[in-house]
């Protein structure tokens, strides 16, 4: 008769364990990664509130889909008229105090001529008064500094240029007081210009 000793009977417990006690393991270690992962980059889904020139104040929602990139879209105003607009950024440093590359496009519902050339930078003529419902579009591409671009909270600052392509649909009148004809008539006029752009936001992310 053969007697088990101590030893014996440990290792006959550790191999009777070994597949329960790898799969313990294999879980923790699963379990480790995917909390590591969720604390690197915990938030997707936020707000945006932005302010500055030219293009005023905007509202938006956020997603983060990758940590490195965020997309947004919403309203906006330029306290001449209301708008749309969507964009991205570019995060290539998951640092506290980061750079960005952004881009935007908008679009800005009809204003008043007058008041659209004021925020252009340029003078209107005496026929302004004639020419409503003026809209544009503008494209805009700017870098910015992120405070906090892996937190909950979010501030930055973006400095760059923006494209602005105005539309007149009836652009007689300024026809008329540049050529001192009041024969002259045109069906639409399209104006374009390039303006320094600078805004800073503040980003809250729910989750």
């Amino acid at each position: 008769m053969k007697m088990a000793t101590p030893s014996t009977r440990r290792r006959t417990t550790v191999f009777r364990h070994g597949p329960a006690l790898a799969g313990l393991l294999a879980l923790g270690a699963v379990t480790s990664a995917h909390a590591q992962e969720g604390g690197a980059e915990p938030y997707r889904f936020g707000v945006l509130l932005d302010a500055g020139a030219p293009h005023g104040v905007g509202l938006s929602a956020v997603l983060k889909p990758l940590p490195w990139l965020r997309v947004h879209a919403g309203p906006t105003t330029n306290t001449l008229s209301l708008g749309v607009r969507g964009g991205v950024s570019i995060l290539p440093l998951q640092t506290f105090i980061a750079p960005s590359l952004n881009a935007e496009v908008g679009h800005s519902f009809g204003a008043d001529y007058k008041e659209v050339v004021d925020w252009l930078g340029a003078t209107p003529n005496r026929n302004y008064d004639s020419i409503r419902d003026v809209s544009y579009d503008y494209v805009a591409g700017t870098v910015g500094l992120e405070v906090g671009a892996a937190s909950r909270f979010n501030f930055y600052l973006h400095l760059g240029l923006s494209y602005v392509r105005m539309g007149v649909d009836d652009a007689s009148a300024l026809l008329q007081d540049a050529t001192d004809d009041p024969d002259v008539t045109a069906r639409n006029l399209t104006i374009r210009a390039t303006v320094p752009s600078v805004k800073v936001g503040f980003i809250f992310y729910f989750f």
